[in-house]
């Protein structure tokens, strides 16, 4: 099953990089922590968004060296990552 996230919650309102999304709202109105989704992710679920001109983006993981794994888009047209372009909750 394919999970639509529609809004993102970040640490503060100065966030500019994908690494500052904590929890992801679904378009069930459900809320997830960032920490769950990458579970999720990594065991076969697919998390997507739908952009401003209805293309599916989906949602991978990133598990950097002495960080906390995070979520961002996968690679496309542009190299702002699209999950912070969501409203905020």
């Amino acid at each position: 099953m394919a999970n639509q996230i529609v809004a993102v919650r970040i640490k503060d309102i100065f966030a500019l990089k994908p690494s500052d999304i904590t929890d992801v709202k679904l378009l069930d109105g459900s809320i997830e922590s960032v920490q769950s989704v990458v579970k999720y992710i990594d065991s076969g679920s697919v998390y997507f968004y739908t952009t401003s001109w209805n293309s599916r983006a989906e949602v991978e993981t990133v598990h950097p060296d002495f960080r906390d794994p995070y979520i961002r888009t996968k690679a496309n047209y542009t190299t702002a990552d699209n999950l912070l372009s969501l409203p905020k909750f």
